[in-house]
């Protein structure tokens, strides 16, 4: 196993990349909170101002989460294609 890790035959990113995910959506909510609570400061002195901040920082969040969540897949499908790879390989070369 620790050889595999040398070599490179296994791949740490796919068991970190959840990890990372969890921390891209932590911070979109710690970001996305704290313009929640600039846009409700805004509101006493414009209040159309301040609903819109808070509107569009709703969306961005929501699209951040999307987005992160979209990349994750990527690599985790880039990752998964390489080890279909690697076992059409040594099936061909079993052959």
């Amino acid at each position: 196993m620790f050889q595999d890790f040398l070599n490179f035959d296994r791949y740490l990113t796919p068991s970190l990349i959840r990890i990372f995910y969890i921390l891209q959506v932590a911070l979109v909510i710690v970001f996305g909170l704290s313009n929640i609570f600039a846009a409700f400061g805004m509101m006493p002195y414009s209040f159309f101002t301040g609903l819109v901040w808070l509107i569009s920082t709703l969306i961005g969040m929501a699209i951040a989460i999307v987005a992160a969540r979209i990349i994750t897949e990527v690599i985790l499908v880039l990752f998964k294609n390489n080890e279909h790879l690697a076992a059409l390989r040594a099936r061909a070369e079993n052959v």
